[in-house]
């Protein structure tokens, strides 16, 4: 990303210019990939689809990805469909305001402090999302209050690490919760997600040319799966978009640090093998073949856990 030099600097505070030098990377190069890249993914993963049998369109998801990784039984759970219908918690309903609310702060054209953001997101989940509405409206004041403290402080976290976004919008181009689908072989098999915040506009003299950077933002500690979440945004950027984005990361709020990692051909072919170990996966577990189960701290969410012989559950 190349900065106007003819625009003065915008004044930065030291966690907000580190972001912006070391993780952002303003001004530095950035690295081409081969044109033919995307299709040679696409044909990598198509080659599998064409060799299983589909009863219906597979959509896979980091999450499920992610269960396959955890446990088999976990993952054939997910993929038939048998977790209880969503219901919102203090915690999800935290998060999803927060998300919210950061998309507010990032697409305002005029500034918006931390409670103000978090009022109109509340606003306009309410009027949109009917499962947070219904779980909203059933709140007490106090209960709302206590919410919207904890979403907003999560705003100040996300503003306290970024330059601003809005005075560099020309330049970084941000785009909170972009949602992003990829279609293969007709629509056999959908990859699908959204990504928290995504900074960069495409190079318009060279269009091969890495341009984006794609972010998670995390409220709590670091896992090892969040990398390989943030390679799967990077196959499936890669494949909506026609070129990768040339970073991809989680950044903590509460403290400010990130783990990140330079998109390339050996992390974008490990995404899209890990797409097909969950294809040919998920064939053989529809088939009728047993899963393989590895118990672990996730048994606690997953449906088959009161049922499942290899379940670790917490005592009582």
């Amino acid at each position: 990303m190349e900065m106007n030099q003819a625009d003065p600097p915008i004044p930065l505070t030291d966690p907000q210019r580190r972001t912006m030098d070391l993780l952002i990377g303003v001004g530095a190069p950035r690295p081409t990939f081969s044109a033919d890249l995307p299709q040679r993914l696409r044909d990598r993963i198509e080659e599998v689809v064409r060799g299983v049998e589909l009863s219906e369109p597979l959509w896979l998801s980091k999450d499920k990805l992610n269960a396959l990784s955890d446990c088999e039984g976990s993952f054939a759970a997910k993929i038939m469909g048998e977790a209880a219908p969503f219901e919102h918690s203090v915690k999800t309903a935290a998060g999803v305001l927060q998300h919210k609310a950061i998309e507010v702060e990032v697409g305002a054209r005029q500034p918006v402090g931390p409670v103000e953001a978090v009022d109109i997101a509340a606003d306009r989940l309410e009027t949109k999302e009917e499962r947070f509405a219904d779980y909203w409206r059933g709140l007490t004041p106090s209960e709302r209050d206590e919410i919207t403290s904890e979403a907003a402080r999560r705003v100040t976290q996300f503003q306290g690490s970024f330059p601003p976004l809005r005075e560099l919008r020309r330049d970084l181009a941000p785009v909170a919760e972009m949602g992003a689908r990829a279609e293969l072989s007709g629509g056999d098999l959908v990859l699908s997600g959204r990504i928290d915040l995504v900074l960069g506009v495409q190079d318009r003299t060279d269009p091969t040319r890495a341009t984006r950077l794609a972010l998670d933002l995390k409220s709590g500690n670091a896992y090892p799966s969040y990398a390989e979440d943030n390679r799967f945004y990077a196959l499936l950027l890669t494949l909506r978009f026609g070129v990768p984005p040339y970073r991809v990361g989680s950044l903590f709020l509460e403290s400010g640090e990130w783990q990140s990692e330079d998109v390339t051909e050996q992390s974008l072919f490990h995404a899209a093998d890990r797409v097909i170990d969950a294809l040919r996966a998920s064939t053989a577990l529809m088939d009728g073949r047993e899963p393989s189960l590895t118990p672990g701290h996730y048994c606690g969410w997953c449906p088959r856990a009161t049922t499942c012989p290899a379940a670790e559950l917490p005592a009582g």
